[in-house]
């Protein structure tokens, strides 16, 4: 029973320090902060401490091996500095068992360093972890060969020991994975929502704008022209009130502009991120997502986070239309045509008639009961703003098809 009681320890000792980091970043997201670098590294070093203090090897006979769970951590966060005090720590702590054998201590952390920058370089993020794991159980054996522990007890023990590392770092990775994605949807409609908000408040500046309308109206009714007295008394408020209507549609103007930041992006990323983002919402609703992306880097000139949007919000709308007793299926595929990338969402939700399909585009207009009619508008105004087009085909309870196009900035093999 003593395995058990080490392998939950180990465990509570490496959650604490994480959770505390998840809820700073979900606090981070929720009031649009920046993520503060210091509390990467400060969670690692957390986490390292609390393993130093508390934690216990599996068999009191091997080194500690979830020692290495800060130093992946570092690697799969990209924190220098956690990598180079982490890793001479570790070198440290396993001279103290293999004194005589600390050039292969350093070669193993070096060989890390290395493997992390082909790996982790293309996100092949469990591939790096498993071979950690490998080479870490690997070379635990050879330094007890070296050392003259030479049992197969021993090496039994050191592969469950290696197994362990694997499962513990692969959990943390995928919990701390889905914990992301769920923040990063969480703020991609928490945006849209806001931009929504943002438009129905234009809307209600333009019945503000009837007002003084409506007073000129009145006083313009009552004017005669023949009356001089009428020209000192009418003339400065109708000025006044033509003024006021002037600053409205300033205003109006001014929120009523789509801003656009744009870049040069890699827009396969983009979808490849999106799809990652909006993937947990279609297993929840029973909806298969699948992607059929050019096996190539395609590169626009546009704004991340505003395309980012446009997706999540069409993606949004494809699982909402599929009922939830049918058997779902979100399909997404690419074509390259004349410098253009055409980009096709295709749901087999209730689909549109025609009268609906004539009017998606147009602000407020909605088929939902609590929409506010301006998702696709304003999806097809920040389209409109990359110098793109977004079109819509859809038959009647069988299938909706997005289509978006946008021009490629350039292309490499």
């Amino acid at each position: 029973m003593e395995i058990f009681d080490n392998i939950i320890l180990n465990i509570i000792v490496i959650s604490l320090p994480i959770t505390i980091y998840l809820l700073y970043l979900a606090y981070t997201k929720t009031f649009n902060c920046q993520e503060n670098e210091l509390l990467k590294i400060v969670t690692i070093f957390s986490i390292l401490y609390l393993i130093v203090k508390y934690g216990k090897p599996l068999y009191q006979n091997l080194p500690l091996i979830i020692i290495n769970v800060p130093l992946i951590l570092a690697y799969i966060k990209k924190s220098k500095i956690s990598i180079i005090i982490t890793s001479i720590i570790a070198v440290v702590y396993y001279y103290n068992f293999y004194q005589n054998l600390i050039g292969i201590i350093i070669f193993e952390y070096i060989l890390y360093f290395i493997i992390a920058l082909k790996t982790l370089k293309t996100q092949k993020i469990y591939l790096f972890i498993l071979i950690f794991s490998i080479i870490k159980t690997v070379n635990s054996i050879i330094l007890f060969i070296y050392s003259n522990n030479i049992s197969l007890h021993y090496i039994v023990e050191i592969l469950i020991e290696g197994l362990f590392l694997y499962i513990t770092m692969t959990s943390i990775y995928y919990f701390l994975s889905k914990t992301e994605e769920v923040l990063k949807l969480h703020m991609n409609i928490k945006e849209i929502k806001q931009n929504e908000q943002i438009h129905t408040s234009l809307f209600q500046i333009t019945h503000e704008i009837k007002n003084p309308i409506a007073v000129c109206k009145g006083y313009l009714d009552m004017f005669d022209k023949d009356n001089p007295k009428h020209f000192q008394k009418y003339i400065p408020i109708l000025k006044e009130e033509i003024n006021r209507t002037l600053l409205l549609l300033e205003d109006f103007l001014a929120m009523n502009k789509v801003k656009i930041n744009k870049d040069i992006i890699d827009i396969n990323l983009l979808i490849e991120e999106v799809i990652q983002n909006i993937n947990m919402l279609c297993k929840k609703n029973n909806i298969k997502l699948t992607s059929k992306l050019i096996d190539d880097d395609i590169y626009i000139n546009a704004d991340y986070n505003r395309l980012t949007q446009v997706f999540i919000n069409i993606l949004k709308n494809s699982v909402e239309a599929i009922p939830k007793n049918k058997e779902g299926i979100i399909s997404i595929n690419e074509k390259l045509k004349n410098n253009q990338i055409i980009i096709t969402i295709k749901d087999n939700g209730e689909g549109m008639n025609k009268e609906v399909l004539d009017k998606i585009k147009e602000p407020f207009y909605t088929t939902k009961s609590k929409g506010t009619g301006l998702g696709v508008s304003l999806s097809n105004q920040i389209i409109k703003a990359h110098e793109g087009a977004l079109n819509y085909e859809s038959k009647e309870k069988e299938y909706t098809k997005v289509i978006i196009t946008l021009p490629v900035k350039n292309k490499t093999a």
